[in-house]
């Protein structure tokens, strides 16, 4: 007799251990899929898992030979809303589908219970055992599972959400302020006519530096009338020479391409009396060694008073870590974070600001120059990181 059984979890992980506990480990996985439920007006709305899981049963409902339930079988699932219930009852498969999927689905059991271990081998050797997250309740799991989805890390997010203790409003503040006091005060350009200071934006290939100088070179031209100059040492690509030199024409400010450090040298000379140089970069592959010593050189020329590290929030995280090592020595002290707009797990920049001492400058979230630009210090990161 086949039995097919649903279960509705946080995670994959958590309903496929609750799949194993009570059906042992020859159940087959027939269907998964992420739901969104709960929430209040669109905030706090979190996704989990439905799986599907049968087993192939002798009539007299014990397992068939070779089958040990897990020792925890005999606890009870956590129980579900009678709507979450009546999806689950309505939405069953039948038999016969069940059978088509068996050879697969064997595969497929193996490989996520592969992938299970490790997952809860990385946990655990993180301090992360399943406990303290059955710990949190309330608003403090719903703050937890939501920042887990929007990217944070989980040992962070635990952390924040073990410090929410109130509901309502006042716990809602509370999480307003904890975000804010973990990014840290905002820290945007703020140049004194008649001292120069010269910005530099550096970081990977195709985080938007050329557009986000030019919203830059906007905002401080058309709206504070401070006197701007451009250099761009990105000419790898012509097309990059050519948008910034279009945004320099409409502005009327000076642009110099510069492809040597005498080059640099020279453009630097030549900017002497502007309140604001902004300088753009070509993206680095930081595996290069050759052209991240091409930056630096550059970088020795021009002595940038800030050096800004801009990283897209659509980015690979274990890339974003993984060149931190190699541009943090180049005398970065701003971090700039692109394509919020495109984004489905910007609590990027909450890891990149816990991993490396550096304050937010400005979040950028369109194409439109200059208004999709938003310094750090005027940014709501409860609304950014919590999904509203």
């Amino acid at each position: 007799m086949m039995q097919v059984k649903r279960y509705i979890a946080p995670t994959f992980a958590e309903a496929l251990i609750q799949a194993k506990n009570e059906l042992g480990t020859e159940a087959m996985i027939v269907e998964s899929k992420k739901l969104k439920i709960g929430g209040f007006m669109g905030f706090f709305q979190r996704q989990v898992t439905e799986l599907t899981v049968a087993v192939d049963r002798p009539a007299n409902g014990k397992p068939s030979a070779g089958t040990k339930p897990h020792p925890a079988a005999h606890h009870a699932a956590p129980a579900t809303s009678p709507v979450l219930a009546a999806a689950t009852a309505a939405a069953a498969p039948t038999q016969a589908q069940v059978t088509a999927l068996q050879p697969m689905n064997l595969t497929n059991l193996e490989r996520e219970m592969a992938s299970l271990r490790t997952t809860v081998a990385r946990l655990l050797e993180r301090g992360l055992g399943p406990a303290p997250v059955h710990q949190l309740q309330g608003f403090s799991r719903k703050v937890f599972e939501e920042l887990v989805e929007r990217g944070v890390d989980h040992t962070a997010a635990l952390d924040i959400g073990q410090r929410i203790r109130s509901d309502g409003p006042e716990g809602q503040e509370a999480l307003r302020r904890e975000l804010t006091r973990l990014i840290g005060p905002g820290a945007p350009i703020v140049p004194v006519p008649g001292e120069r200071k010269v910005v530099a934006l550096i970081g990977p290939t195709g985080v938007g530096k050329t557009t986000t100088l030019a919203k830059l070179a906007a905002q401080f031209t058309l709206e504070r009338g401070m006197k701007i100059g451009l250099i761009t040492s990105d000419t790898f690509r012509i097309a990059a020479i050519d948008q910034l030199r279009i945004y320099a024409d409409i502005l009327g400010v000076p642009m110099y391409a510069v492809d040597t450090p005498a080059d640099a040298a020279r453009a630097l000379s030549e900017t002497a009396d502007r309140d604001l140089v902004l300088v753009d970069t070509g993206g680095r592959n930081h595996k290069d060694a050759q052209r991240m010593l091409e930056l630096k050189e550059l970088l020795s020329v021009l002595r940038p008073d800030e050096t800004h590290l801009c990283f897209s929030l659509t980015a690979n995280p274990k890339d974003v870590f993984d060149s931190l090592d190699y541009y943090l020595p180049m005398g970065v002290n701003r971090l700039t974070f692109t394509k919020l707009d495109e984004a489905s797990a910007p609590g990027l920049m909450l890891n990149v600001r816990m991993r490396c001492n550096h304050p937010l400058s400005y979040v950028t979230h369109g194409q439109s120059v200059p208004d999709d630009l938003t310094p750090a210090d005027e940014a709501d990161f409860s609304k950014i990181l919590m999904g509203a």
